[in-house]
């Protein structure tokens, strides 16, 4: 049986941390992986610590090349990617030990197509589990379409483990300073079951440095947040129409949200009132 997992991993001037998000890929249980590092023009020693990691461990790839944002990153790990399921890890951030082994082992028992864990937000000083499911389900696509209009973990790449071939053709749209609404909800328009479970399986760090907490980046993520819900909107309707009312309402909420919750400006007023 082909259980390799491919990981992709954006690479992007994160020297500091990504030894140990390396380490704790792979020192996981489940061994057969093919793990892939693109550095994506990092201006650190981020590119020479990848190659150290290829030189020592045969099962990692990496690419280096010009700066061109996390979804093109992520494009080219998706082109490389040979394995039967795929996670996706941001480099800054770390997993839970034997997750991997945990994870292939109730999708081969599941039968499901994806599995849907909890994970933990690492600041500073503590760290917060954020424990969106409690105990196991198993739920079809339709029903899981239906949980991203109220879920926010739903979106999110690096909490879950796939089979590859649920994004075959699928890409991240480049140029946004959101990747996760874009692309990964395409997946669930194929007929297929996802796994809700409670384990807490990856360690999000949270960093004033990153690019998604800066404020001067705030009026390109709520144009990119806008511009994801009403493409997201149109292409689930497109394969469940009966579901229009329960997106018409997500729309709603989200306007509402985002004019509420965002620093308003001349110019994110025109774009909510636009």
């Amino acid at each position: 049986m082909n259980d390799m997992i491919s990981v992709i991993i954006p690479v992007y001037n994160v020297a500091q941390y990504l030894p140990e998000c390396m380490n704790s890929i792979l020192n996981q249980d489940h061994r057969n992986l093919e793990v892939i590092l693109i550095d994506d023009g990092s201006k650190d020693d981020s590119g020479t610590i990848c190659d150290g990691y290829a030189a020592a461990d045969s099962r990692v790839k990496v690419i280096h090349q010009q700066n061109g944002g996390a979804a093109a990153a992520k494009n080219t790990g998706l082109r490389m990617a040979t394995g039967e399921y795929l996670s996706f890890v941001d480099a800054d951030d770390y997993l839970e030990p034997d997750v991997y082994g945990y994870m292939v082992k109730a999708l081969e028992e599941s039968g499901a197509d994806a599995i849907h864990c909890n994970f933990r937000e690492v600041y500073q000083n503590h760290g917060e589990d954020s424990l969106v499911n409690t105990g196991r389900s198993q739920v079809s696509s339709r029903e899981y379409l239906v949980r991203f209009t109220k879920d926010w973990s739903c979106p999110l790449l690096w909490n879950k483990l796939y089979k590859r071939n649920l994004f075959e053709d699928v890409f991240f749209e480049e140029g946004h300073k959101i990747d996760d609404e874009y692309f990964t909800y395409q997946g669930f328009l194929r007929d297929c079951t996802i796994l809700c479970d409670e384990k807490i399986i990856y360690n999000y760090r949270k960093r004033r440095s990153s690019v998604m907490s800066r404020p001067e980046a705030a009026t390109q993520r709520l144009m990119d947040c806008l511009d994801s819900i009403i493409k997201r909107r149109r292409k689930v309707l497109e394969v469940f129409p009966e579901l229009k009312k329960t997106y018409d309402e997500n729309y709603l909420d989200a306007i509402w949200y985002l004019s509420e919750n965002f620093g308003m400006t001349e110019e994110t007023l025109r774009i909510l009132k636009g």
